[in-house]
């Protein structure tokens, strides 16, 4: 049996789910809360060498697959084992590079802003989406997680707005792809690009229960800023391409 170390909520770690699931890959989600997934991922990879820091994450970040022989902490790598048939064309390898490096660190810095001004979303997106034990240990180390989470991840609202800037920058690029119609962002199936896209908009378009692997807010249950945000990017033609990907190629197998 697989296991699979998460933040249940992660654009990274629902990008591994989705391509475990394509596959048919049978594996067990082990979900931690940001911060508590630190000692679970040390615990994983203790004394395997894998894992790798870099200018937006640290070594102990998840996803983590673990009984696929040595641990893969990487979420294209986990995508990847799942089905290399994703990555056959390499423009879609490398959208896929470009999307998870380009726009995957902005969405989650944006959506950590939100959660950081508005803590109760981010105690909604625990009890949802966590163990009970973790969702009441997240409120009482929430002062001490969102310094460190601020200093980490550079979430100040100079950051937010050039995350934001970039997410929609991004966006753009992927829209002028997408601007002659096709069904898909390379050839005619669903490749690691359009996974890597649908995945790294998740924190923005926010896509319904029934169509991911985490509960996540809905516009309309949001504060003014937010529920703008999420209605834009859902408008956008890369947002609306990012819905349907969700829609309708994220339980296929």
């Amino acid at each position: 049996m697989l296991d699979l170390v998460t933040i249940p909520f992660s654009h990274y770690c629902e990008k591994a789910r989705w391509a475990l699931d394509r596959a048919g890959l049978a594996y067990r989600e082990r979900r931690y809360l940001p911060g508590l997934h630190v000692w679970a991922a040390r615990r994983a990879l203790e004394g395997t060498g894998a894992g790798r820091a870099d200018a937006h994450s640290s070594r102990f970040s998840t996803p983590i697959l673990l009984g696929a022989g040595a641990p893969l902490a990487d979420s294209s790598d986990i995508a990847r084992f799942a089905d290399p048939s994703l990555f056959d064309d390499p423009q879609a390898a490398r959208l896929d590079g470009h999307y998870g490096e380009a726009l995957g660190p902005h969405t989650r810095r944006v959506a950590y802003w939100f959660c950081l001004e508005e803590p109760a979303m981010l105690f909604a997106l625990a009890k949802k989406n966590a163990p009970v034990p973790q969702a009441l240990a997240l409120r009482l180390a929430f002062p001490l997680l969102a310094g460190r989470l601020r200093e980490g991840m550079k979430i100040d609202r100079a950051g937010y707005e050039r995350s934001l800037d970039v997410t929609r920058r991004v966006a753009d690029e992927a829209a002028a792809l997408l601007a002659d119609g096709r069904r898909y962002l390379v050839g005619d199936r669903f490749s690691a690009a359009d996974l890597a896209l649908a995945s790294m908009l998740m924190p923005v378009v926010m896509p319904p229960p029934e169509h991911c692997g985490a509960v996540l807010p809905q516009p309309e249950a949001l504060s003014e800023a937010p529920r703008a945000l999420a209605r834009e990017m859902r408008a956008h033609p890369a947002g609306a391409f990012a819905m349907r990907m969700f829609a309708e190629e994220r339980w296929r197998r």
